[in-house]
C-alpha cells in the first residue's frame, strides 16, 4: 500500500516534531526555546517534503489513477498548490535555506553565523509552516485510499483494513485471499496521526504572537473533503 507508506512517512517525521516540542512551553528562556526550534527545522523540512510527495503520488501515480476522477485529482492538486504557497520548497524557500545551511554546516559555523542564518525564520513563521502541514495532513486523511495490514497474523492468513473501521482476516491459498475468516472492528492507524497532530498543536502554541493566525484545535472527526462527481 504505497499511499499508506507515504502517509506513514509523514507520521514518522511528525512524531519527531512532537518529541522535540515536548516540554518547550516550560523552558525558562526564549534562548532555550530558540535552540529547540533550531533543531526542529530539519524534521519539519522532511515533513514538508513528505506532504509534497504524497500529494504528487496521489495525483499522478499509475496506481492511483483508478482511485480518483478528474475533479478529485484537481482538488488534490489544488491542495498541494495551496500548501506550497504557504510553505514554498524551491531554492529560494526560507525553510529550505535555514535547513540546508544549518544541517550541512552546523559543525563549521561560528555561533554568530548560525544565528544569522536562523534569524531568517522567526518562531511564528516556523509555527505557521508547521500548522499548514497539519491542515494539509488532515485533508489528506479524509481520503479513503489507505490500506493497512498487521504483522500478528497466523501463517496462511492475512489481516487487512481497507474500509474503516473493519479489520478483515483472509485465509490464503497459493498466496492469495480465498475466503474471509473473520471481521473485527478496531481503530484505524489514521487516528494515531490525528492524535499526534493535536498534540503538536497544543505544544506549539507558544511559537505564535497574539496577532498571528494559527490552529488551536482540530475537529474530532475527519470528513471527506474530496467528494465524488
Amino acid at each position: 500500500m504505497s499511499q499508506a507508506m507515504h502517509l506513514w512517512r509523514c507520521f514518522d517525521t511528525l512524531k519527531d516534531i512532537e518529541n522535540l516540542l515536548k516540554g518547550t512551553a516550560i523552558l525558562s528562556s526564549e534562548e532555550e526555546r530558540r535552540r529547540r526550534v533550531k533543531i526542529l527545522v530539519t524534521p519539519l523540512y522532511s515533513l514538508c517534503q513528505a506532504i509534497r510527495d504524497i500529494c504528487n503520488y496521489l495525483n499522478s501515480s499509475q496506481e492511483m489513477r483508478s482511485q480518483f476522477n478528474k475533479a478529485q485529482r484537481f482538488e488534490i492538486n489544488k491542495l498541494l498548490d495551496n500548501f506550497l504557497k504557504v510553505v514554498p520548497l524551491d531554492k529560494t524557500s526560507p525553510i529550505r535555506g535555514v535547513r540546508d545551511k544549518l544541517s550541512a554546516h552546523v559543525d563549521k559555523l561560528m555561533p554568530y553565523e548560525a544565528k544569522s542564518i536562523f534569524d531568517k525564520a522567526r518562531n511564528h513563521e516556523i509555527g505557521t509552516w508547521l500548522h499548514e502541514c497539519i491542515i494539509t495532513l488532515q485533508q489528506l486523511l479524509s481520503l479513503e485510499v489507505y490500506g493497512w495490514t498487521t504483522d500478528d497474523c497466523p501463517e496462511g492468513y492475512l489481516r487487512l483494513m481497507s474500509v474503516e473501521p473493519y479489520l478483515v482476516t483472509f485465509k490464503l491459498e497459493n498466496g492469495k485471499p480465498s475466503m474471509i475468516a473473520g471481521v473485527h472492528i478496531t481503530t484505524s492507524p489514521k487516528k494515531l496521526v490525528l492524535e499526534t497532530c493535536r498534540e503538536v498543536i497544543t505544544t506549539s502554541q507558544w511559537m505564535f504572537r497574539m496577532e498571528d493566525p494559527h490552529l488551536v484545535s482540530l475537529k474530532e472527526e475527519v470528513t471527506d473533503s474530496f467528494e465524488s462527481v
